[in-house]
């Protein structure tokens, strides 16, 4: 009769199970862009970033429809929101005068 807590078998399956995970996660890693891509499509709404303007405000870009908002938000007042204009395709380049 064998009082063994943990047997071989047992530490195997837990090992195999952690490697199947952590090859998950690297595949998942890997492959970020396109499985955001096809998880977002068909959003008719999307928050493309969050930043912290201090303690208590935050702004938010928000895309709706192809059209993009400014949030601001703060605690214990309205939010603002700001439509932004339309982004043009081609680049702007700056030229300095000497």
């Amino acid at each position: 009769m064998s009082t063994d807590i943990l047997q071989i078998d047992q530490l195997l399956t837990v090992g195999g199970f952690l490697a199947a995970l952590v090859a998950v996660l690297m595949l998942v890693q890997a492959n970020r862009s396109k499985i955001s891509g096809r998880i977002a499509k068909g959003r008719r709404m999307q928050l493309a970033e969050v930043t912290a303007l201090g303690p208590d405000a935050r702004a938010m870009l928000l895309s709706v429809d192809g059209t993009e908002f400014l949030v601001v938000t703060t605690k214990r007042q309205a939010p603002v929101i700001t439509e932004l204009p339309a982004q043009t395709k081609t680049p702007v380049i700056a030229t300095v005068a000497a």
